[in-house]
């Protein structure tokens, strides 16, 4: 088995000098950390051809500046296809990209990593934007609960595993999220597109755009 092709370019929408895309913007939101200093801005669009997670995070680890950006690139089912991450702390600069083949494997370059066949989502340790994939993915009721594992992908060195998870919906636009079997457990508070308002006492939305279109997102 080959790896797949790298998919078409995640960049921004019409960035300088280059031709306009049109996009539908789903989401354009700030967030903070309330237990670190740690700062988010994230924009969720879709295209004519995917979905697209774009991020940057600025934070502090072990007394020093860490800036995190990241893209996730999804089908129409908001299933993950590729994923890029770059960090940099100091003369530290780390990349990682990952993705996904028609038949759900994973892969790194040329490696296939096994240990992740038939994994659909993405997880990022740092951010509360990737929660917005099973989400909208996995369309629980009020009342309902489905489990998933995701491919964790560890910040700041970029290691990656497997991780079981739990997502549970309380209400309308409430969740908990759960790990490890129950080891960590956090409320999700989302806006009206799966997007994430509140996560647990870390993570607080200070501002956000208004969407173009309301997509009923939520899964109701």
């Amino acid at each position: 088995m080959t790896p797949p092709a790298s998919p078409d370019s995640p960049a921004s929408p019409g960035g300088a000098g280059e031709r306009p895309v049109p996009f539908r913007l789903i989401a354009d939101v700030l967030w903070r950390r309330r237990d670190t200093e740690s700062f988010e801005i994230c924009r969720i669009v879709e295209l004519p051809s995917f979905l697209a997670l774009q991020g940057s995070v600025l934070t502090v680890h072990d007394g020093e500046p860490l800036q995190v950006q990241y893209v996730v690139q999804c089908d129409a089912s908001w299933a993950t296809r590729a994923v890029h991450v770059h960090t940099t702390r100091g003369r530290d600069t780390r990349r990682l990209e990952l993705r996904r083949d028609d038949d759900g494997c994973w892969w790194s370059g040329d490696q296939r990593l096994r240990e992740f066949d038939g994994l659909v989502d993405v997880d990022l340790s740092i951010t509360p934007a990737t929660n917005t994939l099973p989400i909208r993915r996995l369309r629980i009721a009020p009342g309902q609960s489905a489990a998933t594992d995701a491919v964790w992908i560890r910040i700041p060195d970029l290691a990656v595993e497997r991780l079981a998870q739990t997502y549970t919906r309380t209400s309308e636009r409430e969740y908990i999220y759960e790990s490890r079997g129950g080891a960590f457990r956090a409320g999700l508070d989302v806006d009206a597109e799966g997007v994430v308002v509140r996560y647990g006492e870390f993570w607080e939305r200070v501002a956000a755009s208004a969407p173009d279109v309301a997509h009923n997102g939520n899964g109701a």
